[in-house]
C-alpha cells in the first residue's frame, strides 16, 4: 500500500524512496524489451493507482526512455536502480524548447568528448528536488535555434542547485520546482540529435501518458457510482432517480468507450497508426475525459469535495495530463496534417480482420518496436476508406459515413479558397474534427468487437460530437458550408437494477467470450 510521508521541508508528500524502488519494475519491462502498456501496468499496479504516484512514476519512466531513444543500451541497465526526471522546460519557453537557454560546454576539446558543464535555469520540473539524475536538453552553441541545435545531458542531482517549489493546485503532493543546474553532465546520444531522440520518445510517450488518464477516470466513475448507489435521498438511491441516472448513463458509457479507444490505439501502436493514434490520445481523448470527470464531480455532489475521494480528486489532478504548456494543441495540430490523407484515402480495409485482431489483443500487453518506429512510415499511416469501412461495420444507426467525408471535404475547400486553412485557428479546429472522425469510426468497432447493441448509442454520441464541433466551425467562422444535424439516440434496454446495468456497460475485459481472449 502506497502512502505519503511528512516531509519537514515541504509537507505531506510523495514517498520518493518507495518510488525509486518500485520503478524497477517498469524499467524492467522497457528494456531489453521494450513492453509499453506493461511498463505502465506495472508502476500503476505498484503504486494502488495513486495519481501523484502515477505521475511520479511517470516522470521518470519517460526520462528513463529517452536513453533508449538514445541507444545507450550500456548505460540503460546502470539507470534502473535511479528514480529520473525531465529536465526540459524553461519559464520564458514553455514547450518551444528551441527557445531554451541552458548551455552545455565540452570538457575538453576531443570530438568525442562525452562530459560537458550545463549551466541554466529549468522550470516546473516533477520529481526535481529527489530525483537522483535529470535528463536535460541544452545547446552547445547557445547562438543557435534550429532543429540541431539541441543535445540531451544526464546530470546527476549534485550538478542543481537553489530548488524553489511551485506550489500548484493540482497534484498537491508532488514537488514540482524551478532551480538551477551548474555543474557536470553527460552527452547521451550524439550532439545536436536532441530533438530527434525527444521526437523517437515522444511517440510511446503519449500512449504512457493516456494510460493514467485513464486510470484516472475509470477510479473516479467508479468512485461515483458507487456512491450513488449506496446513498439515500427522500429514502430511494439517487441512482434511481430518473435524471440522475440519465446523467451517469451517459457518463458510464463514454467511460467505457474512451477506455476502449485507448487499447484500440495500444493495440495498433505497433503499426503506422503509432503517431497518428499517439496524438489523438494525448490531445482529443485527454481532454473528453477531462470533460467527462467535471460532469461525474457534479452528477456525484458533495461526496467528490472530500480529500480521499477520487472524485474530485481525480478531476482536477487529470488536467495537468493535456493541459501542460498546451500540450493538446500542439498535438491536435500534428493531426491536422494528415487530414487531407484521410478523407481521401481510397485503399480498401477488411472489418472482419481488424475486428478480429482487435477481440486477440485488447487489453493485452505485448514487446514491441514503437521506440524504433520510422519516422517516414508513421509519418503517412495507413489510411484506409472511410465510406467503405463505415458501410461494411454496418451500425442500424442514422450515420452516414459519405455525408460526413463529403461535408468535410466542403468545409475545407472553402477555408482553402478564404485563405483560413494556413491559420492556426483553423487547423487546430479541423484537426479536432479528424479526432471526431475517428472516434466515430472507433465506436462503431466497439460495437462490432462486442456485439452488444447496448454500445449504437455510443456511435450516437461520438457523431454528435463531431456534429457539434463541425457546426461550431461554420458558425464561429460565418462559413457558407451547410450545418449538419445530430441524431437521436436509440432506447435503453429493460433492466432490473441501474447500478448492474450500468456496471456491466464498464465491464470491458471480462466481457470479451473466452473464445477471443
Amino acid at each position: 500500500m502506497v502512502d505519503f510521508v511528512n516531509d519537514p521541508q515541504f509537507g505531506e508528500i510523495v514517498d520518493f524512496d518507495f518510488a525509486r524502488k518500485a520503478m524497477r519494475a517498469s524499467y524492467d519491462s522497457m528494456y531489453p524489451e521494450f513492453n509499453m502498456l506493461k511498463s505502465v501496468e506495472k508502476g500503476t499496479e505498484l503504486f494502488n493507482d495513486s495519481s501523484p504516484f502515477m505521475v511520479t512514476g511517470g516522470a521518470s519512466l519517460l526520462a528513463y526512455s529517452i536513453i533508449l531513444a538514445a541507444d545507450e543500451h550500456e548505460l540503460a541497465e546502470w539507470a534502473k536502480d535511479y528514480l529520473w526526471t525531465l529536465g526540459w522546460t524553461e519559464e520564458h519557453a514553455g514547450s518551444d524548447l528551441l527557445s531554451n537557454t541552458t548551455t552545455a560546454t565540452p570538457m575538453s576539446d576531443d570530438p568525442n568528448e562525452k562530459n560537458y558543464h550545463v549551466k541554466g535555469r529549468k522550470w516546473l520540473i516533477n520529481n526535481s528536488y529527489h530525483a537522483d539524475y535529470h535528463l536535460v536538453v541544452a545547446k552547445i552553441d547557445p547562438n543557435q535555434n534550429g532543429p540541431r541545435s539541441l543535445s540531451l545531458f544526464i546530470v546527476p542531482r549534485s550538478s542543481c542547485k537553489n530548488w524553489e517549489r511551485l506550489p500548484t493546485v493540482v497534484l498537491p503532493n508532488m514537488v514540482l520546482t524551478k532551480f538551477e543546474i551548474d555543474g557536470p553532465g553527460r552527452l547521451i546520444g550524439k550532439i545536436g540529435h536532441g530533438l530527434t531522440i525527444l521526437q523517437r520518445m515522444a511517440m510511446p510517450s503519449k500512449f504512457i501518458c493516456t494510460y493514467v488518464g485513464v486510470r484516472m477516470m475509470v477510479h473516479a466513475v467508479d468512485a461515483a457510482l458507487q456512491h450513488l448507489s449506496t446513498k439515500h435521498i427522500f429514502d430511494n438511491e439517487p441512482i434511481r432517480f430518473s435524471n440522475v441516472f440519465r446523467q451517469m448513463y451517459n457518463i458510464v458509457l463514454n467511460r467505457a468507450f474512451y477506455e476502449f479507444m485507448f487499447y484500440r490505439a495500444s493495440a495498433f501502436s505497433d503499426s503506422s497508426f503509432l503517431q497518428f493514434h499517439g496524438t489523438i490520445l494525448k490531445s482529443f481523448l485527454l481532454l473528453r475525459m477531462n470533460e467527462l470527470q467535471s460532469q461525474n464531480l457534479l452528477v456525484a455532489g458533495s461526496k467528490g469535495f472530500l480529500k480521499e475521494s477520487p472524485i474530485g480528486r481525480n478531476a482536477f489532478d487529470s488536467f495537468v495530463l493535456p493541459v501542460f504548456d498546451g500540450h493538446y494543441t500542439i498535438n491536435t495540430l500534428m493531426t491536422a496534417k494528415m487530414i487531407d490523407d484521410y478523407v481521401v484515402a481510397t485503399r480498401k480495409e477488411n472489418l472482419a480482420d481488424r475486428i478480429a485482431f482487435l477481440r486477440e489483443n485488447l487489453f493485452i500487453s505485448k514487446p514491441g518496436n514503437q521506440l524504433n518506429a520510422k519516422p517516414s512510415e508513421i509519418r503517412r499511416p495507413a489510411f484506409f476508406d472511410y465510406v467503405d469501412y463505415w458501410q461494411q461495420i454496418n451500425a442500424p444507426v442514422d450515420v452516414d459515413a459519405a455525408v460526413i467525408i463529403n461535408s468535410v471535404k466542403a468545409l475545407l475547400a472553402e477555408l482553402d479558397s478564404n485563405g483560413y486553412a494556413s491559420e492556426a485557428e483553423y487547423k487546430y479546429k479541423t484537426g479536432t474534427l479528424l479526432h471526431w472522425m475517428e472516434a466515430i469510426q472507433a465506436a462503431g468497432e466497439m460495437w462490432r468487437v462486442y456485439e452488444d447493441d447496448r454500445y449504437l448509442n455510443a456511435i450516437v454520441q461520438q457523431y454528435n460530437g463531431f456534429v457539434k464541433a463541425f457546426n461550431d466551425i461554420i458558425s464561429e467562422g460565418n462559413l457558407n458550408t451547410p450545418f449538419l444535424t445530430p441524431v437521436r439516440h436509440l432506447p435503453l434496454p429493460e433492466f432490473e437494477r441501474e447500478e448492474d446495468f450500468l456496471r456491466d456497460l464498464m465491464n470491458l475485459r471480462e466481457r470479451l467470450p473466452q473464445t477471443m481472449r
